[in-house]
């Protein structure tokens, strides 16, 4: 078994997933970095360890139970552990009225919010409840507990990765593996511009979302980054089935 802790971020090749498994690495664990984008992933990996010895990138749609189970076989066959599981890896919707919202989108979103945090527990679950230990963190949004119009999938999707957090927490306790959740409010990223009204302007939406925020501005991904890798490595072992609102206030 690997000397080191070993951890396995989502979405990892950007964003909030970047500066997650950064962060973890830099903690002294063993990183394996996740994103469907492979260029992505293997930059960030090589960013972290060059020789490759506790930084692995793996290519990976989460929807993919197949490929998800493939890949945490590999993980356990090289370290022959896995601690922490990050469930960022997240899509988010056309900002439309929901009878606008065709199926495709629907499942494409549902598969990656939600399925895919199944898919991932159900491959890791067995080696932590093995080891009677570990942590797992689901990136959620702010849009699973206050709805917003014109992002129904978006919404309907994070209020289940909210609910399915607490049903994990509450089996999963009794083995000694918490389950909890961080819940970003509006970030500054690429992905922002994706909840945009049709023909926004990026100011048109800031002059919109930022007066909704009591600190006054987005958040940051190192911010969301922060408080993930706290509620993994750092939170009570009392603390499971918990969303943390890291949102600027915006759900008060």
């Amino acid at each position: 078994m690997s000397e080191f802790k070993v951890a396995l971020v989502t979405g990892a090749g950007s964003g909030v997933g970047l500066e997650t498994v950064a962060l973890l690495h830099g903690n002294g664990y063993a990183t394996v970095v996740l994103d469907i984008d492979s260029a992505a992933a293997q930059a960030q990996a090589r960013r972290l360890d060059p020789q490759g010895h506790s930084a692995m990138a793996v290519a990976c749609d989460v929807c993919d139970d197949a490929q998800v189970r493939e890949i945490t076989a590999d993980m356990l066959r090289r370290w022959g552990r896995i601690d922490v599981l990050i469930n960022n890896a997240g899509l988010p919707q056309a900002n439309l009225p929901f009878d606008q919202v065709d199926d495709a989108q629907w499942q494409r979103v549902w598969g990656v919010n939600v399925m895919g945090i199944v898919n991932l527990a159900r491959a890791v679950v067995p080696a932590m409840r093995e080891s009677k230990a570990g942590a797992i963190v689901n990136v959620t949004s702010v849009a699973g507990v206050r709805a917003r119009g014109g992002l129904s999938a978006y919404c309907a999707a994070k209020a289940a990765a909210i609910s399915l957090t607490q049903t994990l927490a509450l089996e999963l306790a009794p083995q000694g593996i918490r389950v909890n959740a961080v819940a970003p409010g509006s970030l500054a990223t690429p992905m922002f511009d994706k909840f945009l009204q049709p023909g926004e302007s990026w100011d048109a939406a800031m002059q919109r979302y930022v007066p909704q925020i009591p600190v006054g501005r987005l958040g940051t991904p190192a911010e969301i980054a922060q408080a993930v890798v706290w509620a993994a490595t750092q939170a009570p072992d009392f603390m499971t089935g918990q969303t943390l609102m890291v949102d600027g206030g915006r759900s008060l």
